[in-house]
């Protein structure tokens, strides 16, 4: 089946319209769009309920950016669990990612965000023993187990985990184009608190115009 397959665009079209539903960011972003360009600076609070659904965006644009090993065509999926528990500056964080095409997996994450004690700026890490994946393909699906196997998903969500700043550095600004607004984050800030996650961001934006 060709990347570009009808029936490809029509399931993945289909997935990101349920997921602007149930899973919106419009509300944070615009409240974002306005602070970064009146005042150039957003902060605030986020609690867990709020950061599972932001999560659940950066997590399906991260796997949107991949391909599997050996199979020349994007994913199709979806992110159709996500839970998050925010508690002693710790952010416990568990999801699945539904892989539809070109093969059928179900992937299982779940690991622990804590502050960064040696950042210069404030940040987020990996908790060291914490991570945890599982896959489960159907039984005999031996093209889907060799290309997960050769893909070596843990080392890509190690490496995107390792620095949680920059995600958002690398997700946001594409978002915030949707809101007519264009330009780029100077500073990421991202401190946990006992039942929140403090973000602050700072950068130059500008309305889009059609000049």
């Amino acid at each position: 089946m060709s990347p570009d397959s009808p029936s490809d665009r029509e399931l993945r079209q289909h997935i990101e319209a349920v997921s602007r539903r149930a899973y919106s960011t419009e509300e944070i972003e615009l409240r974002i769009a306005d602070s970064l360009l009146h005042e150039g600076r957003f902060e605030a609070d986020i609690d867990g309920k709020e950061l599972a659904i932001i999560l659940r965006n950066v997590v399906y644009t991260m796997f949107d950016r991949h391909k599997l090993a050996g199979l020349s065509v994007g994913l199709v999926h979806n992110v159709p669990t996500m839970r998050v528990r925010l508690r002693d500056r710790e952010a416990d964080i568990y999801y699945v990612v539904h892989v539809h095409k070109p093969i059928v997996a179900f992937l299982e994450f779940s690991y622990t965000l804590i502050n960064d004690p040696v950042a210069v700026a404030p940040r987020l890490r990996l908790k060291r023993g914490t991570f945890r994946y599982a896959e489960k393909t159907r039984r005999f699906d031996l093209k889907a187990k060799a290309a997960l196997a050769a893909v070596n998903i843990t080392g890509l969500a190690r490496q995107e985990l390792s620095n949680v700043s920059q995600i958002i550095n690398q997700t946001l600004p594409p978002r915030l184009e949707h809101h007519g607004l264009n330009g780029i984050l100077n500073c990421v800030e991202l401190t946990l608190n006992n039942q929140s996650l403090r973000v602050c961001l700072e950068g130059k934006f500008n309305p889009i115009t059609n000049d």
